[in-house]
């Protein structure tokens, strides 16, 4: 039989590693590029707001990305974009 010890430390250790993975997480950058530099990307999203996307070659790209082109751009916490897409 499997004591109540390990069991808890086994759900506490589950509850940390789905925190840090939700802590790290990814999300959805959406607007239109309005400047681009060559380790960057200067976004104006659609609700406003100005974000700075840093892209390096690990960066998926696809489509034609350039000033003026509606984007999606996974990104993690640091702004490091995953992939960037042009948006219909």
């Amino acid at each position: 039989m499997v004591s109540i010890p390990k069991i808890v430390g086994v759900l506490s250790c589950g509850c940390l590693l789905g925190l840090s993975l939700s802590l790290n997480g990814l999300h959805t950058i959406k607007g239109e590029v309005w400047h681009v530099e060559p380790s960057s990307y200067f976004i104006k999203q659609y609700d406003g707001d100005q974000v700075r996307v840093h892209i390096d070659d690990t960066t998926q790209m696809t489509g034609r990305i350039g000033p003026g082109e509606h984007i999606e751009a996974k990104v993690n916490n640091e702004h490091h974009a995953l992939s960037i897409r042009s948006a219909q």
